[in-house]
């Protein structure tokens, strides 16, 4: 696996955030080492974008009583292991 300053690109490659769409993992990287708000900020709108998409998707699984496998789907996708 590659260290997180060697990689380019979007911090989600699947996230169409305002964050993910304009900036590298390198250049968020520098602006939380630097200590500039703009880093926080980037990465809040991440986390709040992602946050939102993921609680619709619980949304309509539950409708469609499907929420134990999608469960096991994100936790497969995420690298959530119970030990």
């Amino acid at each position: 696996m590659q260290h997180m300053k060697e990689i380019g690109g979007p911090l989600d490659p699947e996230c169409d955030c305002y964050t993910c769409r304009n900036y590298t993992r390198a250049y968020i990287r520098h602006l939380i080492k630097a200590n500039e708000i703009l880093g926080v900020r980037l990465l809040s709108i991440h986390n709040i974008n992602f946050l939102t998409k993921l609680m619709e998707k619980v949304r309509i699984e539950i409708e469609n009583d499907n929420l134990l496998e999608f469960r096991k789907e994100f936790y497969k996708k995420y690298g959530y292991t119970k030990e």
